[in-house]
């Protein structure tokens, strides 16, 4: 076939070489998407893996205040979360 018929065709033209072309760009996307969740993700989470400080339980009581209660180096607080400060509350003991 000429390039001016192929210019013409209407229905597109599979080949061997679009088919190892479609299946290399796809594994590259997979490959860039392993990546993603296996190294950049976790590095994104706000999470810290001290083992100083560990949020216990937690309650909302409006919609933007909170009660907390965490474990600081073995002992307990309960502490109140709002926008505008934060309030120690309890301090039930050591654990």
């Amino acid at each position: 076939m000429t390039y001016e018929a192929l210019a013409l065709q209407k229905t597109p033209i599979v080949t061997f070489g679009y088919i190892i072309q479609i299946a290399f760009s796809f594994a590259i996307v997979l490959a860039l998407i392993y990546f993603s969740a296996k190294y950049v993700f976790p590095r994104l989470s706000t999470s810290s893996k001290g083992n100083n400080l560990k949020i216990i339980d937690r309650m909302g009581l409006e919609p933007q205040v909170t009660i907390y209660q965490v474990e600081i180096k073995n002992k307990e607080y309960i502490i109140g979360v709002s926008n505008k400060n934060i309030t120690l509350i309890d301090k039930p003991g050591e654990k």
